[in-house]
């Protein structure tokens, strides 16, 4: 899916990495030229300098383009302005925006934010789970890295369900941790069968999340 997020501080930053890493293609918007600079020699990314409340900075940056728009700058105006403006300007179908002001979260869900999360939340699983009812669920990153550990779903239709391990092209920067199955635990190794509906449990570092998902058909 193609992301856009408006706000490059901590929680967007957080947001972008793990995103990335689930193979969603995220471009970012901050007004901080410093934390634009760093995000994309970090991540290769796409960013843009500028106001996000600014109808000409969200056509430079794609937005007609974009599935979901985030808004998680530190001011809730600017994150309602930029959810309104990418609803009614551009016609993006989904808009979630971070409130940091309890008090204002039924606001913003009435003036037509989709969904508005408290800025004290962990809140990257619902993201991902209300975007697209996503089979990859992030389960948390590695801190000063770009590792991930998220939870993969493998689809009923798997075409190589039923494959051992090593018969596997798991990706280099990829270890399975452990895989779920009717209620019970397996830690895998190499002669483990992977099988449609399997969650798996996998730290990628990169790329590898996106392999992976190819690998899992998802």
């Amino acid at each position: 899916m193609k992301i856009l997020i408006i706000g490059a501080e901590q929680l967007g930053y957080f947001l972008s990495k793990s995103l990335m890493g689930s193979g969603h293609k995220v471009t970012i918007i901050d007004s901080d030229p410093v934390r634009c600079e760093q995000l994309a020699n970090t991540f290769d990314v796409t960013t843009f300098c500028g106001d996000g409340t600014q109808v000409e900075t969200l056509a430079a940056a794609g937005a007609g383009k974009c599935d979901v728009l985030i808004a998680v700058t530190n001011r809730d105006e600017d994150n309602l302005i930029a959810c309104e403006l990418g609803k009614k300007q551009f016609g993006i179908a989904r808009t979630i925006a971070q409130s940091n002001n309890s008090k204002n979260i039924r606001l913003m869900k009435r003036l037509g934010v989709d969904i508005v999360m408290d800025a004290s939340q962990i809140i990257t699983d619902l993201i991902e789970h209300e975007i697209e009812g996503s089979p990859v669920k992030f389960v948390a990153d590695i801190e000063n890295s770009n590792a991930v550990i998220s939870e993969y779903h493998i689809p009923d239709k798997w075409s190589r369900s039923g494959t051992a391990l090593k018969d596997l092209a798991v990706p280099a920067d990829c270890v399975l941790i452990y895989i779920m199955r009717g209620g019970l635990l397996f830690i895998p190794r190499g002669n483990t069968l992977l099988m449609a509906g399997d969650d798996v449990t996998a730290l990628t570092v990169g790329a590898a999340g996106r392999q992976l998902r190819k690998l899992f058909e998802i």
